[in-house]
């Protein structure tokens, strides 16, 4: 993403900077109302998995220590036709997608 040097900056009106500088002064907070904020039980499950995902390594260190093992003592076989076959697959999905 680019960033554009030559786009204008936001100012605040002075009514908006007055409001911001009363209420850290501590001035007027009587006036505003306080929002409660409380997230559903399905929001907070959807945060567990969001952390219960995060733990999961990207990499399974398992597979990738096996095929290194394979490669090197020479059993490794790779099946060119199913390679092929399975990028014939994917172009063909972008192209429709594209469409």
């Amino acid at each position: 993403m680019k960033i554009e040097p030559s786009l204008p900056q936001v100012t605040l009106s002075p009514s908006v900077e007055n409001r911001t500088s009363q209420h850290q002064t501590g001035k007027n907070v009587s006036t505003e109302q306080a929002t409660a904020v409380s997230l559903s039980q399905q929001s907070a499950q959807l945060k567990e998995l969001e952390t219960q995902l995060a733990a999961i390594p990207v990499v399974d260190r398992a597979r990738v220590d096996n095929i290194k093992q394979a490669i090197s003592s020479g059993q490794y076989s790779i099946n060119t036709e199913n390679i092929s076959d399975q990028l014939l697959n994917s172009v063909k999905e972008m192209l429709n997608v594209a469409k």
